[in-house]
């Protein structure tokens, strides 16, 4: 009976540790199979909010694409930005030959502006203007890698006007609300401070003052612009690299000439971006093109007048 009683204990015991492992087995298999799908919950969260940043990135490409070529067909408006001392007659400092020459000049003038950069093909945009020695301006993003705050330097170093476009060019945050302009606009002046020493003083919106895809009336962003002493520039002449059409260098180049020769001030809008390279390998033919129409090509300085979809100083 003894032999048969412990016989049965050690059953039971055997039995209690074969289900102790089975248990342990169990959470194991249950915890790895959690983990597991945790996991994957992970990688198609992250793979969805980037199909959703793609998404909203082509809705904001698509409204621009819309205002600019509204804007191509609408009447724009001059405003004048004389400063304090161009009031009184006198300049506090020494001007530079573009400057005097922006001051002086009264008609065949064109900006030839660069939105979005700095990008893959900011160096060979740079290279032709340096080749024709032709200074443009270049409304910029905010990036911090080594390659665009080494744009940013080359942009101020090779007298160019470094501007800016906000600082993520996403319209659902920057039109958010004041405050979150405010943030993202000191955000994108301390940068480039902090890369080229100078703060820049001229301001461009995503969409143009005239967009209707932001929260808040752009009256809102347009008054704090002012406060600030920002000047604002929009465009009067498309190349047409943002009309989601593919255009060939022939056609961006009649699309500008076409363009200024209804202004006696032309602001032209470009874009310096991965798929822009177009507007690259336009450039030279474009510049030839004005120079021998003797047209004067310029960056905008503190004498431009600024062309605005909605005048600044219709803003309190």
């Amino acid at each position: 009976m003894e032999t048969i009683s412990h016989r049965n204990v050690d059953e039971r015991r055997k039995r209690v540790r074969r289900l102790k492992k089975l248990i342990v087995a169990v959470v194991i298999v249950t915890l790895l199979l959690l983990t597991v799908c945790c996991l994957l919950l992970f990688f198609k969260i992250e793979k969805l909010e980037s199909r959703v940043d793609t998404i909203v990135a082509k809705k904001n490409n698509i409204e621009e694409f819309t205002s600019e070529e509204k804007v191509a067909s609408s009447i724009v408006y001059s405003a004048d930005t004389k400063t304090k001392e161009q009031w009184e007659g006198k300049d506090s400092e020494k001007l530079t030959k573009e400057e005097e020459l922006d001051k002086t000049i009264k008609e065949k003038k064109v900006y030839l502006t660069f939105d979005d950069g700095p990008g893959q093909y900011t160096d060979e945009l740079l290279d032709v203007l340096a080749e024709y020695d032709i200074k443009a301006t270049f409304f910029v993003i905010g990036k911090s890698d080594e390659h665009s705050i080494k744009m940013y330097k080359r942009i101020v170093k090779e007298g160019h006007t470094l501007a800016m476009h906000s600082y993520t060019h996403k319209y659902d945050k920057i039109y958010e609300s004041v405050k979150m302009f405010d943030e993202d606009f000191n955000k994108l002046s301390d940068l480039l401070y902090e890369a080229t020493g100078e703060r820049p003083k001229y301001y461009r919106f995503p969409g143009g003052s005239s967009n209707t895809v932001s929260n808040l009336p752009m009256t809102n962003f347009i008054s704090y612009l002012n406060k600030k002493g920002i000047t604002y520039f929009d465009w009067n002449v498309i190349n047409g690299d943002a009309t989601g059409k593919k255009l060939s260098s022939e056609q961006m180049i009649n699309s500008v000439m076409s363009g200024i020769r209804q202004h006696d001030t032309s602001i032209v809008l470009m874009h310096d971006m991965v798929s822009k390279n177009t507007t690259v390998k336009s450039l030279p033919a474009l510049i030839e093109k004005l120079q021998k129409e003797d047209y004067v090509i310029l960056p905008i300085t503190k004498y431009t007048k600024a062309i605005q979809h909605v005048k600044a100083e219709s803003v309190k």
